[in-house]
């Protein structure tokens, strides 16, 4: 697959933070020119200012002058100068008796130095200079013009972030610091840890941390491998910088705001109004503006919260315990008074004072009222709280398991795995085993191991199966699903041979449907697709009258493995409608999966798109990162058939930055591999696409054989393309084994044309194209339809007969216009110009200077989109996003988006 590029453990980096090094670099450049400046690199605390400054001072040639913010200084007018004046050369300024006098000798002195050399004059932390000092450099900043000056000041910004100075214009230049994007977070964890992280492990570090660099950092040295392997949750060390840089601040607070900075600490996020009826009196005055000067509590229309879950857990454990209790019952207090039961609750518990008679049945009934109201997160606490307050053995263990269903639907798998090893050694009863081992297969199937979710589900499936037989099959059946996400299809085939022994004539229909699934879905795998198809008819036949989301999923699976994309797509529509109407979602992402696919099958490549996306989103939100993985692979899909081989590469680093400890996710690879391989061929590798289609069919390269055969007409083309012709046709007859029982037109196309790209005699070659191309027609599938087209074309061309190769040309360049597929649009005008026709350009797609995802990103910019908007609508990081369109200003010679829009428009 696609690799991160790795590093080198001594190697200087920067993760992600390259273009704006540069863009310094260029400032100090016009600087030993003479050209002066002054610029402005803003990002919360820890985000890498001064890693950026240090890597900048190595690069630019320029002698350097120092100054340091200290917060103990902020106070005393003039601190800052007069430490400025240790520095050589400066004693003038540290002499100065009042501000003017000290802007006057700071220039006077910074001009002497640059007649003698150009400097660089780097300010770190300026937030935290006295106000005097600040505007004494922002006066020289203001005529750093006529200097061969470098002025760099770093200032921090709060969670919103808003800069925590106002001392500094804002026309000086900003280089904000976003926060890393996934790509270079997972990087810098890899680069860092200690120990290996194991992947769900990983996806939780990079929620916690939110991008920060500086706990990124810390969380990867601090592992342990207790930790590393999710058994005890992520830490901050407790003498690092993040956390000492907010103790610092909370313990400069006067009492007041200290009280209401605890408060914030035992809520987490509140609403600002229970907020202030907690904290009283203390919420006026001056104690509530000093506290948010910290930057460390943010405050957004109705909420409140403190800056960074992982300092607030850890300052919260190291709070002064009598501190902490006074603000958990002072909550209590407030969240009682605006009717809000189940809140209070977790605050008095947490608070150890008097709880309700009987408090087990107050805390269950709150824990519901909770989940209805979709608290998923707040029912899982209250469940724990009422496990630990339960005496019987038993009891304690259902009151974990349901905190860590919650857990698990909240999003948290990391918790719901934790609360699931906890009740475990707890557990008497047959129905607390199985309960324990689907919530365990059910969070390693959609977020860790495909391996221990198939382990877990089979335990399960063999307690079930003499109490109840469908609980067992559909135990079994995400036992298979686990078998086929990680490539194991021996393990799957043993599955269905178990399940087959279990069935009986007189099945309900939701139970039928899965022995029909099994017995369909593992014929299909073993290649006998003759006995496959009736079973699999039976599925979606079944599928329709059934009305639960995962009979709908599987029958979604069946209608597309028949090539049924019409079916296909209504039943996982349906799937995924049941999914929001419950409130729950987890199965949602895997529901957008079979809307993608069938909408790829039906050419609508739009759809596929949006609802990717769509899967993506909801897949980060509940915390399933292997479903993640599966729409970063779609999307690339997407991308492929388009011949955009910047996008595919882009999505499937994403999806494949995971691989920190080798977990094997079969599928996903193997569409990956598929995905490369159709990028490629539009751009003319047909070597390197029939490389990566051989992996499909390897365990080194997510074997799948189902995707194996449904990606051999693109191997028949790169193969024939190479001259591997016998390696072609016995892809090709796997292919036509498939195909022929299922009847779908789109495939059967896809057959005649592989027939027509190794037909020796041309008469046969065109009687296969001819009848590829009205089986296209009939499907509607257009995009497949124009490929065909243009490999048609290309024969007539090569056979002396330009008219009729140039007619079919017309029609696929349409066709690869409407779709956006740029790669395949090069392809088809470099065939039309072939055949001695002009083509003239017709803008960004075509435009010769710019690359395909440059293309797609100024189009969006046409159309109108915000760098938000195109960086979700393309799946990447609003960094990555200005990156593009920087490169796209400097090629096209446009200054903004407005010129951009008139150019292209």
């Amino acid at each position: 697959m696609t690799q991160a590029r790795t590093f080198s453990r001594n190697e200087p980096r920067l993760y992600g933070r390259e273009d704006t090094v540069e863009a310094l670099r260029e400032a100090a450049r016009l600087a030993r020119e003479g050209a002066g400046t002054a610029v402005v690199v803003t990002g919360d605390r820890g985000g890498g200012k001064t890693a950026l400054l240090d890597r900048l001072e190595a690069g630019t040639g320029l002698r350097t002058v120092e100054l340091t913010g200290v917060r103990a200084e902020r106070d005393l007018p003039l601190a800052g100068l007069a430490r400025l004046a240790a520095s050589a050369g400066f004693a003038a300024v540290g002499e100065a008796a009042d501000e003017a006098s000290a802007c006057h000798a700071l220039h006077r002195q910074t001009a002497r130095h640059c007649a003698e050399e150009p400097l660089l004059f780097r300010v770190d932390d300026a937030d935290l200079l006295d106000r005097a000092s600040a505007r004494a450099l922002v006066s020289l900043g203001h005529r750093s013009g006529a200097l061969p000056l470098l002025l760099v000041l770093t200032v921090s910004t709060d969670a919103l972030g808003r800069e925590l100075t106002p001392v500094i214009p804002r026309e000086f230049t900003r280089y904000p610091l976003a926060p890393l994007d996934e790509l270079d977070s997972r990087r810098l964890l890899r680069d860092r840890a200690r120990v290996p992280p194991a992947p769900e492990v990983v996806e939780d570090l990079l929620v916690r941390c939110g991008g920060n660099p500086l706990a990124l950092g810390e969380l990867a040295e601090a592992l342990t491998v207790e930790r590393a392997a999710g058994l005890e949750p992520p830490a901050l060390p407790p003498d690092g910088r993040l956390l000492g840089q907010a103790r610092q601040l909370l313990y400069e607070l006067s009492e007041r705001a200290r009280r209401l900075a605890t408060l914030v600490i035992a809520g987490g996020r509140l609403d600002t109004r229970v907020l202030h009826r907690a904290a009283g009196t203390d919420a006026t005055g001056t104690a509530w503006s000093e506290l948010l000067a910290t930057g460390l509590v943010a405050v957004s229309g109705k909420s409140t919260w403190f800056s960074g879950e992982l300092p607030r857990s850890a300052l919260e454990g190291e709070w002064d315990p009598a501190e902490m209790c006074a603000a958990h019952d002072r909550l209590a207090a407030a969240f009682e008074e605006e009717g809000q039961e189940a809140r209070a609750l977790e605050h008095r518990c947490a608070a150890g004072g008097p709880l309700p008679v009987p408090v087990g049945a107050g805390l269950a009934r709150a824990a519901a009222k909770a989940a209805r109201d979709g608290e998923h997160g707040l029912s899982s606490r209250l469940h724990e709280w009422a496990a630990l307050l339960e005496p019987d053995r038993e009891a304690s263990a259902s009151g974990l398991l349901a905190a860590g269903v919650h857990a698990w639907t909240s999003g948290n798998p990391q918790r719901a795995l934790s609360l699931a090893r906890r009740a475990r050694p707890l557990t008497r009863t047959t129905g607390s085993l199985v309960a324990n081992e689907l919530l365990r297969g059910g969070v390693e199937l959609c977020a860790g191991s495909p391996d221990a979710a198939r382990r877990s589900f089979t335990t399960a499936g063999r307690a079930l199966v003499t109490t109840d037989r469908n609980a067992a099959v559909r135990a079994l059946m995400f036992a298979g699903e686990a078998s086929c996400l990680g490539g194991d299809y021996r393990s799957y085939h043993e599955l269905a041979d178990r399940v087959a022994l279990l069935r009986s004539p007189d099945e309900p229909p939701e139970t039928a449907l899965m022995f029909e699934h099994f017995a369909g879905i593992s014929a299909t795998f073993r290649g006998e697709h003759v006995r496959a198809v009736p079973a699999l008819r039976k599925v979606v036949h079944l599928a329709e009258s059934t009305t639960d989301s995962d009979s709908a999923l599987w029958g979604s699976q069946a209608a597309f493995t028949l090539g049924l994309p019409h079916q296909a797509r209504d039943l996982a529509l349906r799937a995924r409608h049941e999914e929001r109407r419950r409130g729950e979602g987890s199965q949602e992402p895997w529901a957008c999966v079979y809307v993608s696919l069938a909408a790829l099958l039906l050419d609508r490549h739009a759809e596929a798109e949006t609802s990717s996306l769509e899967g993506l989103r909801s897949a980060r939100a509940h915390g399933q990162w292997n479903r993640a993985v599966d729409h970063l692979v779609l999307l690339a899909l997407v991308a492929a058939l388009r011949g955009d081989l910047e996008t595919v590469g882009i999505r499937l680093d994403q999806a494949f930055a995971r691989d920190l400890s080798g977990e094997g996710l079969g599928r996903p690879d193997a569409f990956g591999n598929w995905g490369a391989a159709c990028a490629e061929l539009a751009h003319d590798k047909p070597a390197e696409a029939a490389r990566r289609l051989r992996l499909i069919g390897s365990d080194s390269g997510g074997c799948n054989p189902v995707v194996r055969v449904m990606a051999a007409p693109y191997f028949v083309e790169a193969a024939v393309s190479c001259g591997e012709h016998d390696s072609a046709r016995r892809l090709l007859r796997a292919f036509d084994r498939w195909v022929a029982p299922t009847g779908s037109p789109a495939r059967l196309a896809l057959s005649h044309r592989c027939h027509a790209l190794l037909a020796e005699r041309p008469s046969e070659a065109e009687e296969r194209f001819r009848a590829a191309i009205e089986l296209h027609r009939d499907s509607g599938s257009t995009l497949e339809l124009a490929r065909t087209e243009l490999l048609y074309a290309s024969r007539l061309r090569r056979a002396r007969r330009p008219r009729e190769a140039g007619r079919l040309l017309d029609e696929a360049l349409g066709v690869f216009r409407y779709h956006r597929a740029g790669g395949w649009t090069e392809k088809a005008r470099a065939e039309l110009r072939a055949t001695g026709r002009s083509v003239p350009s017709d803008g960004a797609r075509e435009h010769p200077g710019l690359t395909g995802q440059q293309a797609r990103v100024s189009e969006l910019v046409v159309e109108g989109a915000t760098n938000r908007e195109i960086a979700q609508r393309l799946c990447l990081s609003e960094r990555t996003v200005e990156h593009h369109l920087r490169n796209v200003f400097v090629r096209l010679g446009v200054r903004s988006r407005v010129e951009l829009a008139r150019m292209l428009g």
